[in-house]
């Protein structure tokens, strides 16, 4: 195990999926880590699994982030475990979609829960934390939907356009004190069978743009620590991002309509 460095990555949503992926690639680089999921999803074993085969600590704590109270559990295990944390990775979210008014209260809660109030009380809860190291990270995960509008995905969208506006906030007031702040703004990421379905019925166009888990997180965090401020994977969606910028919106909106119609 890994005891020359004290430092530990925090990697929330760490079980599966994205999460997993960079939690690994973390351990890859060297990285000692500190995973928070949920129970049941199989963390013990992934820690377990990425001491032995990277030579790394790696610690975890099962927890539910809905819960408004983890974010300062994490905060208290990690002093307690003499855990000291220089990089931060909110990954835990959920993407919900559907037409304004299909949406169960559970599903709303779940969306702004998840994708906003937890990144927020996170970056909030270790900021102090980070500020102490001199040289810190913090990579929060949007989505390029966050870019504009969604139609059939409004809430989703919409709880992304706030990370990425967040993100670049938060890079400016931290920029003195040594944390660099990235937002990563990718296209479909291949976490599960559910989103594949979904990538499928993008068409030839989203099956192009999809990347598998790994494949993004190796971007994601090596642009992370170049202090990259926003991560698009893939040339062809930096590209599709500039085509959106010249877009009459009302056209981009129609258009995104039409992709995301139907796709829950």
């Amino acid at each position: 195990m890994n005891t020359s460095l004290k430092y530990h990555a925090l990697v929330t949503g760490a079980s599966q999926g994205l999460g997993r992926a960079l939690a690994e690639e973390l351990a890859r680089r060297g990285n000692n880590l500190l995973l928070a999921a949920l129970p049941g999803t199989g963390l013990p074993e992934l820690a377990s699994s990425l001491e032995v085969r990277y030579n790394v600590s790696a610690r975890f704590i099962e927890t539910d982030l809905m819960r408004l109270e983890a974010p300062a559990e994490l905060l208290q295990f990690a002093r307690t475990n003499s855990i000291e944390v220089d990089i931060l990775v909110n990954n835990v979210g959920i993407g919900h979609g559907g037409a304004i008014g299909d949406y169960t209260d559970s599903a709303i809660g779940e969306s702004v829960f998840l994708n906003m109030r937890c990144t927020t009380l996170m970056t909030n809860t270790f900021r102090e934390e980070l500020c102490r190291r001199g040289r810190a990270w913090i990579l929060n995960i949007g989505s390029f939907g966050g870019f504009m509008p969604l139609p059939y995905k409004s809430i989703y969208s919409a709880t992304k356009s706030y990370i990425f506006n967040f993100s670049l906030a938060v890079r400016e007031e931290l920029r003195s004190h040594g944390v660099s702040v990235s937002v990563a703004m990718p296209g479909g990421i291949i976490t599960n069978e559910k989103v594949r379905e979904r990538v499928s019925k993008l068409g030839p166009l989203g099956k192009l743009n999809a990347l598998e888990p790994d494949v993004a997180a190796r971007h994601l965090i090596d642009r992370m620590f170049r202090g990259r401020s926003v991560i698009i994977p893939r040339f062809t969606m930096r590209t599709a991002y500039y085509i959106g910028c010249a877009l009459p919106y009302r056209v981009l909106l129609a258009l995104t309509g039409k992709i995301f119609r139907g796709i829950s």
